[in-house]
């Protein structure tokens, strides 16, 4: 008997593993250093400082828009804004980040919170740090 076709059928198995593949690749996103070392990290910060209910440390992560820190009678006052914030963010876990560059030193980070609701963080930069100078709530309305 010829060994042949059992050759064949042998090589076939062995070279046609992915001849068929089920589901395809999916892009895996990798995972956010929360630091300040990037516009998506200092957000991925905040989000952390408000999930363990830090709001000082998260009121230290905002900036004015020109990039100077914010005094104190700003800082007393983003206290409401803060904990609405902390409202629509904490105990939920961010689903999806993208970045969109306005310049070198100013970046648009876009999150979604728990598969619904996106919001929409400005970051610059500053002595080689990202802070945050804008939160807005973008979820569409119903």
């Amino acid at each position: 008997m010829s060994r042949t076709p059992l050759v064949l059928v042998v090589l076939v198995l062995l070279c046609g593993c992915e001849l068929f593949v089920i589901g395809g690749r999916q892009r895996r996103q990798r995972p956010i250093e929360r630091s300040q070392r990037s516009a998506p990290g200092v957000v991925h910060l905040f989000a952390a400082e408000l999930d363990s209910g830090n709001t000082t440390a998260a009121t230290e992560l905002l900036r004015n828009p020109a990039g100077g820190a914010l005094l104190a009678i700003e800082k007393f006052e983003l206290a409401d804004d803060l904990v609405r914030w902390q409202t629509l963010m904490a105990g939920k876990m961010i689903t999806d980040t993208k970045i969109d560059t306005l310049s070198a030193t100013a970046h648009t980070v876009n999150v979604t919170v728990d598969y619904i609701r996106k919001m929409q963080f400005t970051t610059i930069v500053a002595q080689d740090l990202w802070w945050i100078t804008r939160i807005q709530d973008v979820t569409p309305k119903r």
